[in-house]
């Protein structure tokens, strides 16, 4: 699919910490995206976002949903978070996922 991506980067924060703080307020390329928290588990967040086209809608007289979701993945590292990003995000999203990767040292792994 095109809309993949699969990425890590490394954050200084606790993975605890990071996680409460994303479940209050995500980071910005999840807001700017739409992207709400669905899922959770003791080291994962699991976001999704309604990502059908006006076309789609119109089309399906509103019954079809295309459902992007983001599966974040909060691993300790040292004394930060290595962050494992996991899903579907349209192309402005996943520019945004890999400029905030590139603010903190770039991706570990590949941006797909």
């Amino acid at each position: 699919m095109a809309d993949e991506i699969t990425t890590q980067f490394t954050l200084p924060d606790p993975p605890d910490a990071l996680m409460a703080q994303w479940r209050e307020t995500p980071p910005a390329f999840l807001a700017e995206g739409k992207y709400q928290l669905v899922d959770e588990a003791y080291d994962a967040l699991v976001f999704e976002a309604d990502a059908t086209s006006i076309g789609t809608r119109l089309l399906m007289f509103g019954s079809a949903k295309t459902l992007y979701r983001l599966s974040i993945v909060f691993n300790p590292e040292g004394t930060g978070t290595r962050l494992t990003i996991t899903g579907q995000a349209v192309e402005k999203v996943r520019a945004r996922i890999a400029e905030a990767a590139a603010e903190h040292g770039g991706p570990s792994g590949p941006i797909a």
